[in-house]
């Protein structure tokens, strides 16, 4: 893969600089035509006088016919110049776009790459353990203790497959067009079954702050919401997992309800923040990372929010760590 695109850059940037050389070689070409036509009819000229008679070259100069020639090759070479400069600023601002263009699908190229490494992990974990759990079922007998304790595990891995598969089914659904079925919710209850959902994957307290005691949004989809909460909290326990709090804030201003996820983690940097949202990415290198997931929870996050003409933001806690802030219409 790597040297296909490293060929296909080289040819690409060989037609480019040809085309540049090309159109400047030719520009160049056409001024010194225009100026050996222009002295050659200048000599002709001079020379037609002469033989009408005419000596003084000063009159030939101030001519009416030399002026009107010298004119019109002043308006052919400035026309020579225009189309080149116009032709290189056409080629410059095209090369800049397919550039461009090209980038997008090298980083698209290495986000799927990722992906496919990260989701072929995220199945084959989860699935080997449950492999190995039933697997001593089958050939041990165990007390009530080990058998809980086992059965506990492969529900735990089964609940992450399940989450995995709603995760992949989610994004391609919001990529093709998802019929949203809106209606009135109470957001706050969402919040707080979704609190309680992520609770048990957390070690520490993940705390709800709010002064409401219902949230109704007229317009809302319940199922996609519920997205929305849990991968961010999700998120937080996964870059903030030694952490002693994860907070949760849920405010409402006159038209809008304002959720907010609020960690100690690891951080995000400025650079990263401007891509955490596109699909597959995920920070760092798939063969050293250490946190689990696909790359599509903040993308699903942010289609969802912009299905419901609302706004997500992320800034940096202090001392250290992450705030993803959600802002949806009440009405």
């Amino acid at each position: 893969m790597q040297m296909k695109l490293k060929r296909q850059d080289i040819i690409f940037y060989l037609v480019i600089g040809y085309v540049l050389l090309a159109g400047g070689w030719w520009s160049y070409l056409l001024y010194i035509k225009n100026e050996d036509a222009q002295n050659a009819k200048k000599e002709l000229l001079w020379y037609k006088m002469q033989e009408d008679g005419l000596e003084d070259h000063q009159v030939y100069l101030e001519s009416a016919t030399y002026t009107k020639l010298e004119d019109r090759y002043t308006r052919q070479r400035w026309m020579i110049l225009g189309e080149g400069l116009v032709l290189l600023i056409l080629t410059v601002f095209g090369i800049s776009k397919i550039y461009k263009s090209r980038q997008k699908e090298v980083a698209l190229a290495e986000q799927q790459r990722n992906f496919l490494l990260s989701i072929t992990h995220e199945l084959k974990s989860p699935i080997a353990a449950i492999k190995l759990i039933l697997q001593t079922f089958q050939r041990r007998k165990l007390s009530e203790e080990q058998t809980n304790l086992l059965t506990n595990n492969a529900l735990q891995d089964t609940e992450r497959l399940h989450q995995l598969v709603k995760d992949l089914l989610l994004a391609a659904r919001v990529d093709g067009g998802y019929q949203y079925a809106f209606e009135e919710v109470d957001f706050l209850s969402i919040v707080t079954y979704c609190i309680q959902d992520a609770a048990p994957k957390f070690a520490g307290q993940i705390e709800l702050e709010t002064v409401e005691e219902y949230v109704y949004m007229q317009h809302g989809d319940a199922s996609t919401l519920t997205s929305i909460v849990l991968n961010l909290i999700e998120n937080a326990i996964k870059y903030a997992k030694d952490s002693e709090i994860i907070k949760v804030t849920l405010n409402t201003t006159k038209d809008n309800c304002v959720f907010s996820v609020i960690d100690n983690g690891i951080g995000i940097s400025k650079t990263e923040k401007e891509k955490v949202f596109d699909k597959f990415y995920r920070v760092g290198s798939e063969e050293t990372r250490q946190a689990k997931g696909t790359g599509l929870g903040l993308y699903i996050v942010k289609q969802v929010v912009n299905a419901h003409k609302g706004n997500i933001t992320i800034k940096d806690n202090t001392p250290q760590g992450t705030i993803f802030c959600v802002t949806l219409p009440l009405k």
